[in-house]
């Protein structure tokens, strides 16, 4: 524990923080938060405008009963009651049980609406019954506890995949919770039920489908934490007990002491910075330092965070405090459909993971990476393919990199799926025929952090640069698309450098057709290294690329002699038919896939 760390005092500084920008937010007619609604491309129609999160508002009546200041009860009530009659109660709708993100949308008018609010907005009304229940007039506690069963059933309903981890997890305590509350044992058994299969599914390879994310690696510590809290039955929290090691399990394994940052890969990510958010500093008692976020548009999540005790194994303080040597972690993430393994490497002064095989939606991190800067802060590396469509350069979520990783090294294989996304990885599918815009299409290297450039420039095939204590080594060693061979440019960022493999590029934009296209991939290496660390040979040879029938691959021998070669789709086809052509070696056999742990969860 840090010496200064006082749970209290942080607790009431969250309290405070959020509650500011809460009472800033209200709106006395409505009876609820009103912000600025973000952008949003997907689910919701509210792209901008002021707007009444249904979510925010709910965790703000929960904060205001936590403080109990004059009139904080009343308003708080008033809320309660609105939101309950925000939900979809009607059984025979597709939306049943749940919410639009906001007062002027209801989840009906969405495109599509987000199941996911029972579950979130469940934890909400089973964290103020559990903590203010008792004061709670008999109307506000009724309709509370009918918005509470509603958003039961239709987690029920649902049934959500168990690889889809923090809905699964999260939708699993609010039934176990609200079967306990509302008396329903046939409610109360779904949700052990679901928890026995949850941890059957994590035992089938000892980790969790969205590997590694840092925002839902806190909701799921949340949500066990939670369990943990409020569901009284011993054999429920066996299971949990021991799922909760793991998580903290997953974590470690790519936590990297010298950046005090997660390296990749990552299922899914917000922010390549992760900074301590609340959830972090509290379970870590301090020990990372407990910065206080300032909330934006309304948000009230971190307040939340005041009602929910936090406990770290006491195994972990080593771990996070320091790097036990070098060393390379591999680890199976999925089996089925095809088998998802990462691998990452982590030194003093660097860290880079890989994941074997992924899309290239906005929220992936299939090639990341961090460095010990010269001042001591953390530099990042992110991989990320982008489409620039003549309105908006974006993350572009039909692509696929495939990748084979020894140490700091990596051989990397880009190509491109149809059908498949375009901002977002299913919601807005770009289908066989279909004709979509683009003035530009790049795989982009941003190393954040990176001494800056003068001016773009064109690069002959591979650039290395400085980073002072580390070098980065980026190589293209071919491709095409469209009959066209990718170029590589180097460009300045107001924050770092960029490094960008250019496949596709138009003085406007142009209406493209994967059907006319062709061959469509680019492959090379990189490598992120500690300056001064010995890597073996004295020259290390340029990758090569290669077709070769319905495939490409790229054949590279990294700097410690190691043979790597990664295969994939050298044309458009679907995810399915990549994630068959895709193949990996190392030194001439399959990389090994371990599990993260021996130990299964469930006996």
């Amino acid at each position: 524990m840090h010496p200064a760390w006082s749970a209290a005092e942080y607790d009431r500084a969250l309290l405070r923080a959020a509650l500011a920008e809460g009472d800033r937010c209200w709106d006395a007619e409505a009876n609820l938060l009103q912000v600025e609604a973000p952008y949003n491309p997907i689910h919701t129609n509210i792209k901008g405008g002021p707007a009444h999160p249904t979510r925010n508002s709910l965790h703000y009546a929960l904060l205001l009963l936590e403080r109990g200041g004059e009139g904080d009860a009343e308003r708080a009530h008033s809320v309660i009651l609105r939101i309950a009659g925000l939900q979809d109660r009607s059984p025979e709708n597709a939306t049943y049980g749940i919410w639009g993100y906001y007062a002027e949308e209801p989840a009906a008018e969405m495109v599509p609406a987000d199941w996911n609010w029972a579950d979130f907005l469940g934890i909400a009304l089973l964290l103020v019954h559990a903590r203010h229940g008792d004061t709670l007039p008999a109307e506000v506690r009724h309709e509370l506890r009918e918005s509470l069963r509603h958003a039961a059933a239709s987690i029920v309903r649902r049934n959500v995949h168990l690889t889809y981890t923090n809905v699964a997890v999260m939708g699993t305590f609010v039934t176990l919770a609200a079967g306990k509350l509302l008396d329903d044992e046939e409610l109360f058994a779904y949700g052990k039920d679901r928890m026995v299969r949850l941890t059957r599914a994590i035992d089938s390879t000892g980790s969790f489908t969205e590997f590694n994310s840092p925002s839902y690696w806190g909701v799921v510590l949340q949500t066990l934490t939670l369990i943990r809290e409020h569901v009284d039955d011993e054999e429920v929290l066996e299971l949990n007990d021991r799922l909760h090691n793991r998580l903290w399990l997953h974590f470690l394994a790519r936590w990297h002491p010298p950046t005090r940052q997660l390296s990749g890969p990552m299922a899914r990510c917000y922010s390549n910075d992760l900074g301590v958010p609340p959830f972090l500093a509290k379970a870590v008692r301090g020990e990372l330092g407990a910065p206080v976020p300032s909330p934006v548009r309304g948000e009230m999540a971190t307040g939340v965070e005041s009602c929910v005790g936090y406990r770290m194994p006491d195994w972990v303080l080593p771990r996070l405090r320091e790097l036990a040597g070098e060393r390379e972690h591999r680890e199976l993430f999925t089996e089925t459909p095809s088998p998802e393994t990462g691998t990452t490497w982590l030194d003093e002064v660097t860290t880079l993971g890989s994941v074997n095989h992924q899309d290239t939606w906005l929220q992936r991190r299939p090639l990341f990476g961090h460095w010990v800067r010269p001042d001591g802060t953390s530099g990042h590396l992110h991989v990320h393919l982008m489409k620039d469509d003549g309105a908006e350069d974006f993350d572009f979520a039909s692509g696929v990199l495939s990748t084979v990783q020894s140490g700091p090294h990596v051989a990397w294989l880009a190509g491109f799926a149809c059908p498949a996304g375009d901002r977002h990885h299913h919601l807005d599918m770009i289908e066989p025929g279909d004709r979509f815009r683009a003035r530009s299409l790049r795989l982009v290297v941003d190393a954040i952090g990176a001494p800056p450039v003068a001016q773009p420039r064109t690069l002959d095939g591979g650039v290395e640069l400085d980073l002072g204590t580390a070098r980065l080594d980026f190589r293209l060693a071919g491709g095409a698309f469209g009959g066209r061979t990718p170029t590589l440019r180097l460009m300045p960022r107001a924050d770092g450098v960029r490094i960008e493999v250019v496949l596709f590029e138009s003085t406007t934009p142009a209406e493209l057709d994967w059907a006319e296209l062709g061959d469509t991939f680019a492959a090379g290496a990189l490598s992120l290294v500690a300056a001064g660390a010995q890597q073996g040979g004295e020259t290390t040879p340029d990758p090569e690329a290669a077709v070769d029938g319905d495939h490409a691959e790229v054949r590279w021998t990294t700097p410690r002699g190691h043979r790597l070669t990664v295969r994939g789709g050298r044309s458009v086809v679907s995810r399915e038919e990549h994630a068959a052509l895709h193949s990996a070696t190392l030194d001439g056999a399959a990389p090994p896939s371990p599990r993260l742990s021996d130990s299964p969860l469930v006996p």
